[in-house]
């Protein structure tokens, strides 16, 4: 289980930028941010899946990346609009 853990905490650090990105990109069009968030959550474990299928790797594993580079990225989201005040 540590092992599995610690794969999905390697991968979502890998994605964690991209899926910043495409958020970024989405808060550039007129949805509300408060559902960014969520949305990044989405994307994350979306992108993580298909990763996963097109490695033909485990897609929990990918799944899970998915999930924590989402909300990694919603979290730095948060971090820098605090930060800019």
């Amino acid at each position: 289980m540590d092992n599995l853990l610690n794969e999905a905490a390697a991968l979502a650090v890998v994605l964690t930028p991209v899926i910043a990105i495409i958020v970024q990109l989405i808060k550039q069009t007129a949805i509300n941010t408060r559902w960014l968030p969520l949305i990044s959550i989405a994307i994350g474990l979306l992108t993580g899946v298909v990763f996963g299928a097109y490695m033909s790797a485990d897609l929990f594993l990918y799944g899970l990346a998915g999930f924590l580079s989402g909300a990694a990225s919603s979290g730095l989201f948060d971090a820098v609009k605090s930060a800019k005040g």
